[in-house]
C-alpha cells in the first residue's frame, strides 16, 4: 500500500523534474488518484499582479478632466474614441453616465468609466517614471512611436507633473 503525504497547509509544490518525468500535473494526479491519495486543490493559476497603484479617485478627480478632456482625447473621430479610434487607446463615451464620486469603489461605476479607467492605466508602461508611459510620452513627443494626433503639449509641461503624481499614489 502506497502511504499518502498529510495535507499541509499553503500551496502545493512540485519537483519540477518530477512533473517532466511524469508528464506535468495531470499525470502526477492521475498517479496520485489511482493510489488512493487525497487531492488538494491548489487554486486558480493567477499572473503577475501589476506592481502600480493608481488610484481610481485621482483619475476621476484630476486625469480625467486636466488631461483626457483638456486635450480633446476622444472628441474626434479617429482619436481615442472607442467608436471609431484607430488605437489601442480606446475611450468609452461617458456623455450618457454621471461621473462616479472620487469615493466610489472602482466596481461601483458605471461600465464605460471602468473601461475608461482599464484603457488609461494599460497606457502605464512603468510605474516610477511617467516620461515613460505611452499616456504621457507619445502625445509629448517624446517615444519612439509616432502620436497620430502630433504633439499635444510640450515635454517637462504641467502633463508630466500630473501623470508622475497619480504614479506617486495622486495625493
Amino acid at each position: 500500500m502506497v502511504e499518502c503525504p498529510r495535507a499541509r497547509a499553503g500551496p502545493l509544490v512540485y519537483d519540477p523534474w518530477v512533473l517532466r518525468t511524469l508528464g506535468g500535473r495531470r499525470s502526477l494526479f492521475a498517479l496520485l488518484v489511482v493510489a488512493g491519495c487525497e487531492i488538494v486543490d491548489p487554486g486558480p493559476d493567477v499572473g503577475v499582479a501589476n506592481r502600480c497603484v493608481l488610484t481610481a479617485g485621482f483619475f476621476v478627480e484630476r486625469i480625467v478632466p486636466e488631461f483626457i478632456d483638456e486635450h480633446g482625447c476622444a472628441e474626434k473621430a479617429g482619436c481615442h474614441r472607442a467608436a471609431d479610434a484607430n488605437s489601442i487607446f480606446r475611450l468609452q463615451d461617458v456623455s450618457d453616465s454621471l461621473a462616479p464620486l472620487a469615493t466610489d469603489p472602482l466596481s461601483a461605476w458605471p461600465a464605460p468609466w471602468q473601461e475608461n479607467f482599464r484603457v488609461t492605466t494599460a497606457q502605464i508602461s512603468d510605474c516610477d517614471l511617467a516620461e515613460l508611459a505611452p499616456l504621457y510620452a507619445e502625445p509629448a513627443g517624446g517615444n519612439t512611436l509616432q502620436h497620430g494626433g502630433g504633439s499635444l503639449f510640450d515635454a517637462n509641461g504641467p502633463e508630466l507633473d500630473l501623470i508622475q503624481l497619480w504614479l506617486d499614489g495622486g495625493s
